[in-house]
């Protein structure tokens, strides 16, 4: 039942209104880099989110071709971001290029460096995602660059439900979007499409009634660094994943959605006038509930 439901909640998501309508302003975000950090059970977390807009002709030749599929070209901007996730199990670096107004992935490149090391492309077309994918063959090759490692995979991921010309986006991303997105008052909503590895996702966000929170984090200038510390009340929102069905089949995928590391029921606060994300918090494998707090803001 609830697949069902989640299918016809996406039918009514890519029918309704116009496909190529701006979704995200660029203008809205008042941040360019980010440090957030967690403890817990005497273990550390530190995600380190950067952004910066680039013209299309900085990564043309950068965007791989997709064997079969009609790929997401880039517009006249690009934003790329870089994410860097170090601690609770995890060390891995993510650079995303993502449409600044649609939100639509355009290819991703994550290196985890950690563990298992992988090196996997994501490039994004119409109806799915492409990956190109290098490991070390054995322990003697994790020293040399992922281009020589010897253990190599690709093959296309289509989509579930066809888009029908709907931007997906990479989870990565949604911190971006949901700062750039009409998202100011309780009652406000978005959904947006989201990739996750064999499956897309119906991420539906929503603004709550606010609550008070203590902040400590510095913002950081060219002529140095402003601590701000004290109670306030940022805007709050519920971030929720929904899985996509196929109404042929109607199946989909059991991935759960993550941000930043964190599944289940995901709260996130963010600074009512620069869109800079406070504070993230949701479930962590092992762990439980886990929270990331902003420990450094460069606003722009």
């Amino acid at each position: 039942m609830f697949l069902t439901a989640a299918a016809l909640l996406y039918t009514g998501l890519v029918q309704a209104g116009d496909a190529t309508s701006p979704l995200l302003d660029p203008a809205r975000p008042g941040w360019s880099e980010i440090r957030m950090t967690a403890a817990k059970l005497f273990l550390t977390a530190d995600a380190h989110l950067a952004l910066r807009t680039l013209p299309d002709s900085a990564v043309r030749k950068t965007l791989l071709p997709i064997p079969g599929m009609q790929a997401i070209e880039p517009g006249t901007e690009v934003l790329e971001l870089v994410y860097e996730a170090g601690g609770l199990g995890r060390k891995s670096r993510l650079t995303l290029l993502m449409d600044p107004v649609s939100g639509a992935a355009l290819q991703g490149t994550h290196h985890d460096l950690e563990g298992k090391h992988r090196y996997r492309v994501w490039r994004y077309g119409e109806t799915g995602a492409y990956q190109r994918t290098r490991w070390p063959l054995d322990r003697g090759e994790e020293s040399l660059p992922p281009a020589r490692w010897s253990k190599t995979s690709e093959g296309p991921r289509i989509y579930p439900v066809d888009p029908a010309g709907r931007p997906v986006l990479e989870s990565t991303g949604l911190l971006y979007a949901i700062a750039a997105a009409p998202l100011d008052r309780p009652g406000d909503q978005v959904e947006l499409l989201v990739f996750r590895r064999r499956d897309t996702r119906i991420v539906h966000v929503e603004v709550l009634a606010p609550r008070t929170v203590n902040v400590n984090y510095a913002e950081l200038w060219p002529g140095g660094a402003v601590q701000r510390r004290g109670e306030i009340t940022p805007l709050r929102l519920a971030v929720r994943g929904l899985p996509v069905a196929n109404p042929a089949t109607d199946k989909g995928s059991d991935d759960e959605f993550e941000l930043l590391g964190l599944r289940g029921n995901i709260e996130l606060l963010l600074d009512a006038e620069t869109r800079t994300p406070l504070l993230l918090s949701g479930s962590a494998p092992v762990l439980g509930r886990v929270t990331l707090r902003l420990s450094e803001v460069r606003l722009n």
